[in-house]
């Protein structure tokens, strides 16, 4: 077995076990800086600080004085002071307060969406899915209020779209209606509705010949209306024709809503692959998907990282674009030996590029420890690639559960456990499955 098949085995693996989390909490907003307490005692009568205070205050300023003259030349010169930190710890205001998440119900996975607050830790709503539905994709607006709940069911093969609308603290917190667009006879592998919540963005692929050839398409609709606003295809090799997860192509709204970037993996012969992150822009003429988008970035999707040649790590196994373009990656660790310790070696890690060069800017986490695998999922980024909610997959070396999982927020070099999430079963962690 090659190392490419193992990376794509231990991610198919990934896949089916990464729906197990519940709703995100983060402490509740601490009061506002110099509020004063409720309880705060009474100020004193000034007037009686007038009559007996005023001489001990003069005393005590004289006796000061002297002794800071007598401190000051016999002291050396003090060592410079630690530089002050730029910018405060993050908090719960930055990130989106609501989260859409496909929950595992008794009739099988994508069975339900919870609607949860990651400030509380509450569940906003439930959403059971009817006869003849099968939640599997979700997508979110920049308002924090609308999204895209998708269906899909294999018998007949068909997509069909929902909107989703929330209003926490209401009679109705989060009403479901069908979308006027035409149902899809595919599943998608591209998922993204637009910041303003106007259009829908979304990739597929199907299959055009016994060769396990295809041809991809990208379409972006009116969420209105429903009608196609435009449509690009492409012929292209197996790992683009088919999509294991809704988002697993990465589709992202950039640039002012003015350009999608999406996955491309390229060549399906060879055995180390390489991962292109493509823009194409959606307000130019153009039909072909290739032709007409341009490369941001490119790396190579196995790269062999120790001398025993038996390490090895995905630079950009999974990836999640900012507003401005930039990508924020996180790396799979794997071994090509059983048991064999990896994550010392190739330590699981959050890394973000540019997308105006597609070069290295800097390595947002890593986590250190020991394990045998480690998968970095991030899940939501803000519109600079700064603050991100992320996911660990690992199977810790020693540890006597065979998966463990964490899930956290990371800025500015630290990675801020979220407990509740990290502990919640059922919930989905694959592209397109969690949406804030």
């Amino acid at each position: 077995m090659s190392i490419d098949d193992r990376i794509r085995a231990a991610t198919a693996a990934t896949a089916t076990t990464v729906r197990q989390v519940r709703p995100l909490e983060l402490p509740d907003e601490l009061p506002a800086r110099g509020r004063r307490s409720r309880h705060a005692r009474p100020a004193r009568d000034p007037r009686r600080w007038l009559t007996w205070g005023a001489p001990i205050a003069a005393a005590a300023l004289v006796t000061a004085v002297a002794l800071a003259l007598v401190l000051l030349r016999q002291a050396p010169a003090p060592p410079p002071g630690p530089v002050a930190p730029t910018s405060a710890p993050p908090g719960p205001s930055a990130i989106p307060r609501y989260y859409v998440t496909l929950v595992s119900g008794s009739r099988g996975w994508g069975t339900k969406a919870v609607v949860g607050d990651d400030q509380t830790g509450r569940t906003v709503a439930v959403l059971n899915s009817t006869p003849g539905q099968n939640f599997d994709g979700v997508t979110g607006a920049a308002d924090d209020r609308t999204f895209v709940v998708t269906s899909y069911t294999n018998r007949p093969q068909l997509t069909t779209w929902y909107l989703l609308r929330i209003a926490p603290g209401t009679a109705h917190p989060a009403q479901l209606t069908r979308l006027p667009i035409k149902p899809l006879v595919a599943r998608v592998s591209g998922l993204a509705l637009s910041p303003d919540g106007r259009e829908l963005a979304i990739m597929w692929g199907t299959v055009i010949d016994r060769q396990g050839d295809g041809m991809a398409s990208l379409a972006v609709y009116s969420m209105s209306s429903g009608a196609v606003l435009h449509t690009w295809i492409t012929r292209g090799g197996y790992y683009n024709a088919y999509g294991g997860e809704p988002n697993t192509e990465a589709l992202a709204w950039v640039d002012g809503d003015r350009s999608l970037d999406f996955r491309w993996t390229f060549p399906p012969t060879t055995q180390s692959r390489a991962v292109m992150i493509r823009a194409i822009d959606v307000t130019a003429r153009g039909g072909d998907l290739l032709a007409d988008s341009r490369v941001v970035m490119q790396v190579q999707n196995t790269v062999t990282t120790d001398k025993t040649k038996t390490r090895h790590s995905g630079p950009c196994t999974n990836e999640v674009t900012a507003g401005d373009g930039t990508v924020v990656c996180g790396t799979q660790s794997v071994t090509d030996v059983a048991f064999e310790e990896v994550c010392s070696t190739v330590p699981p890690s959050f890394v973000t590029y540019s997308g105006t060069t597609g070069k290295q800017l800097n390595v947002l986490y890593q986590w250190h420890g020991q394990c045998l695998y480690a998968s970095a999922y991030p899940l939501w980024t803000d519109s600079a690639g700064r603050h991100v909610i992320a996911y660990l997959f690992l199977s810790e070396k020693g540890i006597k559960t065979s998966l463990t999982s964490k899930v956290g927020l990371i800025a500015n070099g630290r990675f801020t456990s979220l407990p509740q999430l990290a502990n919640a079963r059922g919930a989905d962690f694959a592209p397109g499955g969690i949406a804030f």
